[in-house]
């Protein structure tokens, strides 16, 4: 059931986004749907360069990275290396990069994003700098679910099996009549279109001049993708395996211009598109007809050129973007809080982290995209857009560095087109060099008097004044900065729950996952959950609470309680999950997990007693080094119960597994405090921990070939 609150703008945008996420994260240009075992190779890790393609070096992307390395004490240019006179393979294996360096094929929701952004600038600036105001928020939403419809939405449970498929009656649901009735219009219509271009024909009128904008955007927007992918020249340095799903496929791998046949094809939908009558000339046909159409064009005629499709400069990405409406004429620093700058926000993101992927099933944009969904599911009436705004922009300067994704993005670039107190507020979320200052920032929030709204810390009347720099540890998190690091905790985890079989090397075991859980992010996370409990608290003892210093409105506080609900909760699945990992690495049977799973939540069995009949009884080294020895877990030092540099002859620490306990006992507690141990509260929790626990047998049971058949690579 949709909620009762209103269905605003916002709201349908945020749920937009969360089904773009659920629906079209796996699947990428030229490509279409692709398999978990691609996606395994695409999640983030660290490679030497001498690993790497030889053919991607003679790409721009390629030499940009041998230039950025292998010549970083020099301002080089790249175009002036030549790939075949260095000893890659040799002098290579001293770099270590990250993979999101490297160029992907794109998932389809960029092309969502893509033809919001063009939609909103026809709205603010089409007919001919008059803007269309009919090109209504809801048109743009409906655009952007089109290509969601009749899929799966694998956010609507945990297992496939349950999951909802996108069909009218749930757009009807969840986005209401409006928008639902534009998605059916503008479906009916693009079918038409299509049928025409198969048979040679030329398509009928759109029944709008909306309806007409928005196929042009759609098909525009998916001609960029194709653009890059060809640029980048993606397919000529895949694996085996995806070159084979590629010639599955019906891509002709072994040509010299593989993407060639469907960049003519979107060329040609695009072109035809933009003749429809009624398409807006202003902001939409004249800024991409003389960049993307006019670059594309000239890759077809002459494929020598295809290079300047992509890059940081490239006439079919870089300039499409910067020429957009959105981009070259509104401004953001003007209006923080506006559904406009969420969608320029995210635009930002997609452009910044187009090659990023998480250590999951997950790009950096369905990541994004989740946390809004959930925020909005959370904060319900309190939802603002500067909330969206953050979860758009809180991994682009972290991730979007050069050390990351070779992007370069900086605070400053964030202040630039966002305002200062926008990039402040981004500093919060934004990790620095010293890894304690997140910690630091946390504690001091919990003993903070108040909870700090960002108007109040950060000068919302400034550009430029404003300093910024990544986690100032003396300063206490916003109440916007705790809502999202939750909330990207929550994803976080939830990203693990689901796909742990995706995850590389020492995060499939039990020792990286709970020590990060409990020393890393919990270090942060358990002080804001303190400090929110302290302030709901206060809300119901102190009848002068109303008067106090930035006192927390009863919208926001009923949001607060959601928020620690569901944090919590997560918290306790990924719990559910790990110790089912513990399990599997000391080989309990099920009646044996059970009992481990059942003594660690326990509050009745102190700590002598958890020792005696879960460390002693239970978890016995010598199944510990029999697990090892199958290659179920790589080395003893990947458990929980040994340091990261333990061998056979070290001695147990098993002091991260029991502070792990002592937290879960804690959210207990914080639960009856607040009165969300309700029946059929903890029912709904013990049900979902079944269901993460049937899922991940399932997951050890099918091994499904993603990796290889032993625990340590295939769970």
């Amino acid at each position: 059931m949709a909620r009762a609150y209103q269905l605003t703008d916002l709201v349908k945008l945020v749920r937009a986004y969360g089904v773009l996420a659920g629906t079209g994260d796996m699947e990428r240009a030229i490509a279409g749907k692709i398999s978990r075992r691609w996606i395994a190779t695409e999640v983030e890790h660290s490679v030497p360069l001498s690993s790497l393609p030889p053919q991607l070096f003679n790409t721009q992307r390629g030499r940009d990275l041998l230039a950025a390395e292998m010549f970083s004490d020099q301002d080089i240019d790249p175009e002036t290396i030549d790939p075949s006179k260095l000893d890659i393979a040799t002098f290579g294996s001293q770099y270590l990069i990250n993979t999101n360096r490297l160029p992907k094929l794109e998932p389809t929701i960029h092309a969502a994003v893509l033809a919001a952004n063009m939609l909103l600038g026809v709205r603010l600036y089409g007919n001919h700098g008059l803007g269309m105001p009919s090109m209504t928020h809801d048109m743009i939403v409906a655009t952007m679910l089109q290509g969601t419809y009749g899929k799966p939405y694998r956010y609507s449970a945990i297992t496939s099996s349950d999951h909802e498929i996108i069909d009218d009656s749930y757009l009807f649901s969840w986005f209401g009549d409006d928008v639902a009735s534009k998605v059916r219009e503008l479906n009916d219509y693009l079918e038409r279109f299509e049928a025409a271009i198969e048979a040679g024909e030329n398509p009928d009128d759109p029944p709008s001049k909306e309806i007409a904008t928005a196929v042009a955007a759609i098909e525009a927007s998916r001609l960029r993708l194709t653009a890059r992918a060809a640029g980048d020249q993606v397919i000529s340095f895949l694996d085996a395996h995806g070159l084979a799903e590629l010639e599955a496929k019906g891509v002709d791998i072994a040509s010299d211009f593989p993407e060639r046949p469907f960049l003519q094809l979107d060329y040609w939908r695009t072109r035809i598109a933009f003749g429809l009558n009624g398409v807006d000339h202003y902001a939409l046909r004249d800024p991409l007809r003389n960049t993307l159409l006019m670059a594309v064009r000239d890759a077809l005629d002459d494929p020598d050129k295809r290079e300047r499709l992509s890059g940081r400069r490239g006439k079919a990405v870089h300039e499409v973007h910067m020429n957009l409406p959105v981009m070259e004429y509104y401004v953001a620093a003007d209006n923080p809080n506006s559904i406009e700058t969420v969608h320029l926000a995210s635009l930002e993101m997609m452009r910044s982290l187009e090659k990023g992927r998480r250590k999951s099933l997950s790009t950096m944009s369905a990541h994004a995209f989740r946390i809004s969904a959930i925020a909005e599911r959370v904060l319900g009436r309190a939802l603002e857009p500067l909330i969206v705004t953050l979860a758009m922009l809180h991994d682009v300067v972290e991730d979007g560095s050069a050390r990351v994704t070779g992007y370069g993005h900086s605070l400053r670039k964030i202040q630039f087109r966002f305002g200062g107190p926008v990039a402040a507020m981004v500093s919060e979320l934004t990790d620095s060099n010293v890894h304690t200052d997140g910690v630091n920032k946390a504690a001091i929030t919990l003993k903070h008097p108040h909870l700090m709204p960002p108007q109040a810390q950060y000068n919302f009347d400034s550009f430029t004044r404003t300093n910024i720099k990544p986690t100032e540890a003396d300063m206490p998190y916003t109440l916007s900065g705790i809502v999202i690091k939750l909330l990207d905790t929550v994803v976080s985890l939830e990203e693990g729950i689901r796909d742990p079989e995706l995850m590389t090397g020492h995060w499939r075991n039990s020792g990286a996952r709970i020590y990060w859980a409990e020393r890393v992010r919990g270090a942060i996370v358990y002080p804001l959950i303190e400090r929110l409990l302290l302030e709901l608290k206060a809300s119901q003892i102190d009848p002068k609470y109303k008067r106090r210093p930035h006192s927390v409105n009863s919208v926001r506080l009923q949001a607060g309680t959601a928020l620690l609900d569901t944090t919590m909760m997560y918290l306790d699945l990924y719990v559910v999950q790990n110790l089912a990992i513990v399990a599997l690495e000391y080989g309990l049977n099920t009646v044996e997990r059970d009992t481990l799973i059942s003594l660690f939540n326990d509050p009745n069995v102190n700590d002598e007693q958890f020792e005696s009949r879960v460390l002693s009884d239970l978890l016995h080294d010598e199944k510990l080094v029999a697990s090892v020895e199958d290659g179920i877990l790589e080395c003893i030092a990947h458990s929980t119960l040994y340091g990261k540099d333990a061998t056979h002859n070290s001695q147990r620490n098993e002091s991260t597994f029991k502070a792990y306990r002592d937290s879960t006992l804690r959210r207990q507690s914080i639960r009856r405090e607040l009165q969300l141990d309700t029946a059929d509260k903890l029912s709904a929790l013990a049900i979902r921990k079944e269901q993460v626990l049937r899922k991940f047998d399932q997951t050890i049971e099918s091994q499904n070939g993603v990796v290889k058949p032993s625990y340590a690579n295939a769970i």
